[in-house]
């Protein structure tokens, strides 16, 4: 069994937003990408609806351990990109996150 631990995240941009959180969220993987290494991956998805204002945000994110977790959450970038997040008004809504262990997959 992996001790991994993973992330699934779903967020609804607020009306007019999109494009300002998609910003947000890019800086911010950049500096877990560069700061990190206990995180492995980091990925969004982008699902548009029946209109521009109807879109889902899918963030998977897959940690080397429940530790490296806690590290992501507790770190000061964390907090300033929901501080962020808020601050602008940039959700509609509270995203939905589920936390499981990394089973199996592949990248290419």
């Amino acid at each position: 069994m992996s001790k991994e631990v993973s992330i699934v995240a779903v967020a609804h941009p607020a009306p007019g937003k999109l494009e300002r959180f998609k910003e947000v969220v890019a800086a911010a993987i950049d500096w877990i990408r560069d700061n990190e290494t206990g995180t492995l991956q980091f990925e969004v998805y982008e699902e548009t609806g029946k209109d521009a204002d109807d879109v889902k945000i899918s963030m998977f994110e897959r940690y080397a351990s429940q530790e490296a977790l806690d590290a992501h959450e507790q770190s000061d970038s964390y907090k300033k990109f929901f501080e962020r997040v808020m601050a602008e008004e940039l959700l509609a809504g509270v995203p939905q996150i589920t936390r499981g262990t990394y089973a199996c997959g592949f990248r290419r």
